[in-house]
């Protein structure tokens, strides 16, 4: 693993999917907001509809898993080099 995974922060590729968390996870409380404003107030406005919303979610759901993921292996081989260190003392 590279140095930047083991010292805690994210890598480019958490961060990358971790946006795309953000974004899709904000379309999809935006289309929620405008949906509901237009049954309100009668807004006569686009939003996604069912099949754009579950889109949303799936891209949302599968960028937080991605880094969930990403962290969890970084995390354990974090683990087994200190490990490695303790038996084998440094080098």
């Amino acid at each position: 693993m590279n140095k930047e995974n083991t010292t805690g922060k994210y890598s480019g590729g958490e961060r990358i999917a971790l946006l795309i968390f953000v974004l899709s996870s904000g379309v999809f409380i935006l289309n929620i907001l405008i949906g509901k404003a237009s049954i309100v107030w009668g807004w006569k406005v686009y939003y996604l509809g069912n099949v754009g919303e579950f889109l949303a979610l799936l891209i949302a759901s599968i960028s937080i898993i991605a880094v969930a993921l990403h962290r969890e292996v970084a995390h354990e081989a974090k683990d087994q080099e200190t490990q490695s260190l303790r038996k084998n003392g440094p080098e």
